[in-house]
């Protein structure tokens, strides 16, 4: 194997931003692309288990992350992100055609692995081939990205799903197959950091900011995950009407992480995560209450604001906190950290949704979220004073 140091003068061209911003709407994808025939597969498999089937791929990812450092100093990211979009596409199209619920959960489940591998190797490649308000920008054009895909996923997917049924939607994972021509020329070919001294202690030092997003992404997926229980609570079930009111939130996302790499200009770690408490606390009791489609429209909005900023704001400080050699697994454990989130949320909301009701999950979780922007507020006030 061709072995290439980590140049200082290395920048990423066309392909390896395509690769940047293509990555995270095929890992976006895992549940979004399928997100809007959640209630038909709950007919099928009951809620829990279309739940599960929903958001297995993000328990899966945590397996794929831990890997992905091993298999990326070994083989390189180029090797491994080609192989990891092959297999993508393969599973992902399987699913679409499983016989049975055991064959549709085993191609979750791959899908999902390769998912945690892409997104982490993605994450280490933009810290290779970009850096300082350059590599802020592509970091908040990623979720722009993402969230942009999940807009037109659960607008057309409700569509396609109302026309076809619940399993057409998987046809769409086949785009991976798009991506392997920008890894092949855009990347190099060896590893990117050869005989260097990897340890893990820097990287599990920074375990207070894993912790912190897997928290946080609990809140970030409640529209996605418990959206469509909470609108059928209101009378609206159609799959295209819920996945236009659910974009919604993901559409300001998009405009936020546009945003991202200016706001960043003004407010540091602890200022990002203050507006990200604040619009997740008060969008989804806003969501609870909302006594019509205009106030539905407005919390959608609401907790948009937040959810667009939180990967990138956490992203950009642990690359600038991790040496350029273990980044690999410093993304590893962040995206492990973020898809625990997202597969914790229907069993950590299910008792609070099953019991007092879904109105009572979406105000609850809210209050705590208020209650983190309470504390990073008086965080940030100490250090400003002592400083």
């Amino acid at each position: 194997m061709e072995h290439i140091p980590t140049q200082p003068g290395l920048r990423g061209g066309g392909h390896v931003v395509a690769l940047a911003l293509g990555i995270p709407v095929l890992v976006s994808m895992l549940a979004l692309a399928i997100v809007s025939g959640t209630l038909e597969m709950a007919r099928e498999f009951g809620a829990l288990t279309a739940q599960l089937v929903l958001t297995v791929p993000a328990l899966v990812m945590i397996a794929g992350a831990a890997l992905a450092g091993y298999l990326s100093e070994r083989w390189g990211r180029r090797a491994v992100i080609v192989a990891s979009l092959l297999v993508y596409a393969v599973a992902g199209l399987a699913g679409g055609i499983a016989p049975s619920l055991a064959t549709l959960v085993l191609a979750r489940v791959v899908s999902g692995f390769v998912g945690g591998v892409l997104l982490t190797s993605v994450y280490a490649v933009i810290g290779e081939y970009f850096e300082g308000t350059r590599r802020e920008s592509i970091l908040g054009l990623m979720s722009t990205a993402a969230s942009v895909a999940s807009l037109a996923l659960l607008v057309a997917m409700g569509l396609v799903v109302e026309s076809f049924g619940w399993r057409a939607p998987f046809l769409l994972y086949g785009a991976a197959l798009l991506l392997v021509p920008s890894a092949l020329i855009g990347l190099h070919r060896g590893l990117s950091a050869p005989g260097a001294s990897l340890r893990w202690g820097p990287v599990f030092a920074r375990w207070p900011l894993y912790l912190l997003l897997t928290a946080y992404t609990i809140g970030m997926y409640m529209m996605v995950i418990q959206g469509p229980f909470l609108l059928a609570a209101k009378g609206i079930d159609a799959p295209s009407v819920i996945g236009r009111y659910i974009g919604l939130s993901s559409l300001v996302g998009a405009l936020c992480g546009v945003l991202y790499g200016y706001a960043r200009r003004w407010l540091d770690f602890r200022g990002m995560f203050i507006v990200i408490s604040l619009a997740i606390g008060i969008g989804l009791p806003l969501a609870a209450w909302a006594p019509d489609g205009g106030w539905i429209v407005l919390s959608m909005v609401v907790v948009g604001l937040g959810i667009g900023i939180i990967e990138p704001t956490v992203a950009s400080e642990l690359l600038l906190r991790t040496p350029e050699p273990l980044h690999d697994r410093a993304m590893g454990v962040n995206v492990a950290a973020m898809f625990l989130g997202q597969f914790l949320n229907p069993l950590v909301i299910a008792p609070l949704r099953d019991g007092p009701g879904i109105l009572f999950a979406f105000t609850a979780t809210g209050m705590a979220y208020l209650a983190g922007a309470v504390l990073f507020l008086l965080v940030r006030g100490s250090r400003k004073a002592t400083a």
